[in-house]
C-alpha cells in the first residue's frame, strides 16, 4: 500500500474520532446503563447473557436501552501510543496535541488515591466474563495498567514530560509488587488483584511488554529479572504447534482461543528479544509462533479468521493486531512487512466507512457497522500508525544503503 493511502486512512479515522470527542460504545458495555442493570438484578448469568447478546448483535440496541457512551481508559492509552508513532512519522503538531490530551486523561483517571500506586482499570463500565469473573471501573487490572505504562513511556520519550515518566515507573512498581504470582514453579502475572483460579497467559505478555518499555528508561536489575522470568514463562507455555492457550484453570480446565491474543504474546517476546541474555531459544519460539499465527489466523488476501477454525465474522481487532504484529516482526524478517501491508489494504478497502471509522465485524454479505471506539477505532489507529512507522524505517534503510 502506498504510504499516502495510509496517511489518508489515518487522517479520515482521526477526524471521525475527534468529531466524536473520543466518546463511544464498546462491545462489552451492556451493563453501562440503569435499565440493563435493573434487568439483571445482580445475577451473573443474566449479566453474561446480556453482555454477549450486545457483543454479537449487529443491531445496536444501546440507544433504546439508554446505554451511555463513555471514554475508554484503555482506548485512550492506545490512541496515545498511536499519536506517539504519528509524531515520529507525519510530524504534524495536531498529533502531539492529542498525545498530550491522552496522557493527561490517563493521569486524571489513575486509581492512585485508592491503591497508593499509579494504576488503572481497563474500562469505564462494569463487566462480567463468561467464567463469572468481574471487572469494575474502580478495580485495576494488568491490561489497563500495562497499556497505560506503555503510553506514558511513549509520551515521555516524545514530550520529555517527567510526570509521565514517573507515573510509568510507579505503575510498574505496582505491577511488580501486587500482580506477580507463582504456581507450579512458574512466575507469571495475574489478570487482576484478586486470587484468580486461572492463569491467563496473555496477561503475562502484556506485563512483559510494559516491562520492556520500562527497560527503555533504565535497565535496573529487578526489572530485568522480572522480564526474564516472564519471557521464560511464555516460552514454556508455548504448545508444540507454536501457539498458546488462552487460559489454564486450577481445576485442569483449559480455554483454547486462537485469535489476536497470540499477537499480544508475540509482540511482547519480540520487544524482549533485544534484552534477552540467551536469544537462540527465544528467537526460535517467536519464529514458530509467528509462523502458526500467520498460517492459522490469516488468509493470503489479508482477511483473518475469527477464532480459528471459525472463519466468520471477520473481526476488526484481529485485523488490527495482525498489522501490528507482522509490522513489528518485520524488523527480524522483512518479508512480513508486505503481509502487514496486505492486511491493512484489505481492511481499509473492506471495513472502513466513508465517514472514517472502522466496522466491528464483517460477514460475506453484511457487516456490523456499530462504531465501537476502543475495540475498532483505537486498535486500528495504533495498527496503521505502527505500520507507517515501520514503512518509513524501511524507506530510510533502503535509501541509506
Amino acid at each position: 500500500m502506498i504510504e499516502n493511502d495510509l496517511i489518508k486512512s489515518v487522517g479520515s479515522l482521526f477526524n471521525w474520532v475527534k468529531k466524536e470527542g473520543y466518546y463511544g460504545w464498546d462491545p462489552y458495555d451492556a451493563l453501562h446503563g440503569l435499565i440493563t442493570t435493573k434487568m439483571c438484578m445482580g445475577n451473573p448469568y443474566l449479566e453474561m447473557m446480556l453482555i454477549q447478546i450486545g457483543r454479537i448483535s449487529p443491531i445496536n440496541m444501546r440507544p433504546i436501552l439508554k446505554i451511555q457512551k463513555g471514554i475508554d481508559l484503555k482506548g485512550c492509552a492506545l490512541f496515545a501510543r498511536a499519536y506517539a508513532e504519528m509524531c515520529k512519522t507525519v510530524r504534524n503538531k495536531i498529533y502531539l496535541t492529542e498525545l498530550c490530551k491522552m496522557i493527561s486523561f490517563l493521569n486524571d483517571n489513575s486509581l492512585k488515591d485508592k491503591y497508593g500506586y499509579e494504576c488503572w482499570s481497563s474500562h469505564y463500565f462494569p463487566y462480567t466474563g463468561v467464567d463469572k469473573s468481574r471487572l469494575t471501573p474502580s478495580t485495576p487490572d494488568v491490561i489497563g495498567t500495562s497499556q497505560s505504562i506503555i503510553a506514558l513511556v511513549e509520551g515521555y520519550m516524545i514530550t520529555g514530560d517527567e510526570h509521565a515518566k514517573n507515573a510509568a515507573l510507579d505503575a510498574w512498581n505496582f505491577l511488580s509488587d501486587k500482580f506477580i504470582e507463582s504456581k507450579t514453579n512458574k512466575i507469571f502475572i495475574k489478570y487482576t488483584l484478586g486470587n484468580d483460579n486461572r492463569i491467563t497467559i496473555n496477561a503475562s505478555a502484556q506485563g512483559l511488554e510494559a516491562g520492556c518499555y520500562i527497560l527503555k528508561l533504565h535497565q535496573d536489575r529487578q526489572t530485568k529479572n522480572i522480564c526474564q522470568k516472564l519471557s521464560r514463562f511464555l516460552v514454556s507455555m508455548q504448545g508444540d504447534d507454536g501457539s498458546w492457550k488462552y487460559s489454564i484453570y486450577d481445576d485442569g480446565r483449559v480455554r483454547n482461543q486462537l485469535d489476536f491474543h497470540q499477537g499480544f504474546i508475540l509482540d511482547a517476546l519480540v520487544d524482549y528479544l533485544k534484552y534477552a541474555d540467551s536469544k537462540a531459544e527465544l528467537a526460535s519460539c517467536i519464529e514458530n509462533g509467528i509462523r502458526i499465527y500467520k498460517e492459522k489466523m490469516f488468509l493470503r488476501d489479508g482477511r483473518s479468521y475469527y477464532r480459528y477454525p471459525a472463519k466468520y465474522p471477520i473481526d476488526i481487532h484481529n485485523q488490527a493486531q495482525g498489522i501490528i504484529t507482522f509490522a513489528k516482526y518485520s524488523v527480524l524478517d522483512p518479508q512480513y512487512s508486505d503481509f502487514a501491508n496486505q492486511i491493512a489494504k484489505w481492511t481499509i478497502t473492506n471495513m472502513q466507512d466513508r465517514s472514517g471509522y472502522f466496522y466491528y465485524h464483517k460477514w460475506p454479505l453484511i457487516a456490523n457497522k456499530i462504531p465501537y471506539m476502543r475495540w475498532s477505532q483505537a486498535w486500528m489507529m495504533l495498527a496503521l500508525a505502527t505500520l507507517m512507522e515501520h514503512l518509513r524505517d524501511e524507506y530510510r534503510y533502503t535509501n541509506s544503503t
